[in-house]
């Protein structure tokens, strides 16, 4: 008669547990978990729930490292884990932004972001202010007004760099004049308002509302954030959402540039630099990948970056002709995105359900219908 699997108990006998894939520890180690893909961090103490207990003895058998990812290395100052059962993952873009300056070393090191997204405009209506109560002369002889890093970093992320010293000096001459404005404002007994300004800035050989300018700079950083805090190498539906996304914010940002003049056109090439930015620190880590000795770095590892890569492409080539052609071309994408997940799926015999496909699917519906709304 065959030993049986499990015990009347209801526990897992315990002779199953006897071969070379099983590891006995004592059950005060601390055990590494999560999911296919998931970033594990050391020192984490697993759930009695998720343990395996040896009836009558007070060891653990430890399956994490069948089951559970480990970290390895790093790559390029980012997190490298090996998931044995899904390969090698590279965290490929977190360039941790909380000021401008941070978002320039990043960009500087690769990174899709730039300090524009960052800068504040809190200094124009503080010069205001002063200019209201100490006059012209006091003001702009004694404060710079113009916050030449603003300035600089504004022209620098719609020309891509192609800008003069001519034109900075250009700009600091209107903010000025935005200044002045404002604080006519307040002498006529109102609130400083920057949408009530008349005033235009000359970027990129377009004219521009500060107004205007301070709403794509709160749209692109919106839009920056579906390129930051990914990884690479195991598709999971936290993988596929992320590229899906990532691809999804560059065609938003044509979008929403398609009707406002120039300056939109600036907009929109400066959002596609930074999806091929995000883009080649994708490839740049897999190349990387592929020059280790890791036993994780399989078919399967390559596949699932090929796989990655493919959904954003889709997704970044929404037509934005108008806002009926972007929902069809959107639901075409989702059901191509769908199709190459299944068939990663098939060729290494795995369920949709493993790598969370129809959870993701939902979130990216959700992702670009909440961004429909705005527009």
């Amino acid at each position: 008669m065959s030993m049986p699997t499990i015990l009347p108990s209801g526990q897992l006998h315990p002779n199953l547990f006897n071969g070379p894939f099983v590891k006995q520890v004592d059950s005060s180690t601390s055990i590494a978990t999560g999911e296919p893909g998931a970033k594990v961090h050391g020192n984490t103490t697993a759930e009695k729930g998720n343990k395996i207990w040896l009836e009558d003895q007070g060891s653990v058998i430890d399956l994490s490292g069948r089951f559970s990812s480990k970290r390895v290395d790093s790559y390029d100052g980012k997190k490298v884990v090996e998931n044995k059962g899904m390969g090698l993952i590279i965290e490929t873009i977190q360039p941790g932004v909380f000021t401008a300056e941070d978002a320039n070393k990043s960009a500087s090191s690769g990174g899709a972001t730039h300090g524009f997204f960052y800068r504040k405009t809190d200094f124009l209506f503080s010069a205001a202010q002063e200019y209201t109560a100490l006059g012209e002369n006091e003001v702009f002889r004694h404060r710079n007004i113009d916050d030449v890093n603003f300035v600089r970093d504004t022209l620098d992320f719609f020309t891509d760099g192609n800008y003069t010293q001519a034109d900075v000096n250009r700009m600091q001459d209107q903010m000025t004049a935005v200044v002045r404005e404002l604080a006519q404002q307040i002498k006529d007994g109102g609130s400083p308002d920057l949408s009530k300004v008349k005033t235009t800035l000359s970027v990129g050989g377009s004219e521009v509302s500060i107004s205007q300018l301070l709403e794509m700079q709160k749209t692109g950083r919106e839009l920056s954030e579906s390129f930051s805090g990914m990884t690479s190498g195991s598709l999971t539906g936290h993988n596929i959402e992320a590229f899906a996304e990532m691809g999804i914010a560059k065609s938003l940002g044509n979008y929403y540039g398609s009707n406002k003049g120039e300056i939109g056109k600036l907009f929109s090439s400066a959002v596609d630099r930074l999806y091929e930015k995000g883009m080649a620190q994708v490839e740049k880590a897999e190349a990387w990948g592929q020059t280790i000795t890791y036993a994780a770095n399989t078919s399967g590892n390559k596949d699932a970056v090929k796989t990655e890569l493919n959904i954003a492409d889709l997704f970044s080539k929404l037509d934005t002709s108008s806002k009926s052609n972007f929902a069809q071309s959107f639901s075409s994408a989702l059901s191509q995105a769908r199709t190459l997940v299944q068939q990663y799926c098939n060729q290494y015999n795995l369920l949709t359900s493993h790598v969370g496909l129809a959870g993701a699917t939902d979130n990216i519906s959700k992702f670009f219908q909440a961004w429909m709304d705005r527009n």
